[in-house]
């Protein structure tokens, strides 16, 4: 047994092995997807970048059909986002696919491996490990979601080499596209230069609201947004989604009409917790990225429209948690826990879609586990330690 770890080891040990070995499997799933037509999401994605240049509001006027002729889903992505997906638009849709899966993929990859120096390559190495099966999970339903992780991850690296314009460029394009990466703008506080920093974050945020200008006229713009915002809302409310609000409506289905200011509230609350041991956190880095753990696993955990696939970015923050506080035999249970049950029983191969379904959909048993372990994280980086 040993001797096949340490095979297996070797096969992975280094970046570069790492990378074309995750790139060929990223490659395969997206084989997959593209023979059977069924890349549905990037066709949402390019329908929708399509319909902004063509003076279309993908958000009220959607009807486009995929490949095998149904009805695709709703496009939620902001304004931006069809701005800067424009260059996938211009290739035949099943290169696009690949071109979209290997370009998300790299930037997850390279998110990684360009943590800072703090972390080294046996830590960076597990965080990839631990999040992989999800990450190509992810990229088998060719999603966006690798590229929320790697712009948490590329921010966090940012403003802890001094690089606050950049860092916070990349959070509010986050935020911008798609919501989670937003709150990540409260660390700032942990970082010289605040000041600048936030003035930087209300040009950058008006530039990026002004950017749809380009195609879409000033009276039309406003209106543009609410519909955006609309549909966002009424798809959160439609659907039952692997957040911690699913188990909790089964006994209280009132708390619907809450979940965004319960939220907002468990958020205020971190951040309160923090301000009170703000010098701790700004000298140290190991608590910078327990917090960062945190607030990205709140984001998918306290998500108001959390899927299976938002989950990479969950567990990456988790990873980085686990490597950076205090850690028990309990910890570790955890650890290996939730690798199971949120990235090992959802592979149907692995695990008999029934089996999966009674134990996620039914139980909740995922959702149920991560957020004792996310209560944990809490209470080990605020209260256990001083």
């Amino acid at each position: 047994m040993n001797n096949f770890v340490f095979k297996i080891d070797q096969f992975i040990d280094t970046k570069k092995k790492i990378y074309f070995i995750g790139s060929f499997l990223a490659f395969l799933v997206t084989f997959k997807e593209v023979i059977n037509l069924s890349y549905n999401t990037f066709q949402i994605y390019s329908f929708g970048s399509l319909d902004f240049w063509s003076g279309i509001n993908p958000y009220i006027d959607w009807n486009h059909l995929s490949l095998l002729g149904k009805p695709l889903g709703v496009f939620l992505y902001s304004p931006i986002f069809s701005i800067l997906f424009t260059p996938f638009t211009l290739l035949p849709g099943w290169l696009g696919a690949f071109c979209w899966n290997l370009f998300t993929y790299t930037l997850f990859y390279f998110s990684v491996f360009t943590l800072p120096d703090q972390f080294d390559f046996a830590k960076k190495k597990f965080i990839f490990l631990y999040s992989v099966l999800l990450l190509l999970n992810t990229l088998l339903s060719v999603q966006f979601n690798p590229v929320v992780a790697a712009l948490f991850l590329f921010s966090f690296t940012l403003l802890e080499k001094g690089k606050g314009f950049w860092a916070v460029l990349l959070i509010l394009l986050s935020g911008f596209t798609k919501v989670y990466g937003i709150f990540q703008i409260g660390m700032l506080l942990f970082y010289p230069k605040f000041w600048k920093n936030t003035l930087f974050a209300l040009l950058i945020a008006l530039a990026f609201l002004l950017l749809p200008l380009i195609k879409i006229s000033g009276n039309e713009l406003i209106a543009y947004y609410q519909s955006w915002i609309k549909t966002l809302m009424i798809h959160s409310q439609s659907m039952s989604f692997d957040d911690i609000y699913r188990p909790v409506q089964m006994f209280w289905n009132s708390v619907s009409s809450i979940m965004g200011l319960i939220s907002l509230g468990v958020l205020t609350a971190l951040f309160s917790m923090t301000l009170f041991k703000l010098k701790l956190f700004k000298m140290s880095f190991l608590h910078r990225v327990q917090f960062l753990g945190i607030l990205m696993t709140w984001a998918i955990l306290f998500g108001t429209s959390s899927e299976k696939h938002t989950y990479v970015i969950a567990m990456v923050g988790y990873a980085m948690w686990y490597l950076s506080a205090p850690t028990t035999k309990i910890d570790k249970i955890f650890l290996w826990i939730n690798f199971i049950i949120l990235e090992i029983i959802p592979i149907d191969i692995i695990c008999p879609n029934l089996i999966s379904i009674f134990l996620l959909d039914t139980l909740n048993l995922g959702i149920i586990i991560f957020t004792f372990t996310w209560g944990l994280m809490v209470y080990k980086t605020f209260l256990l330690q001083k």
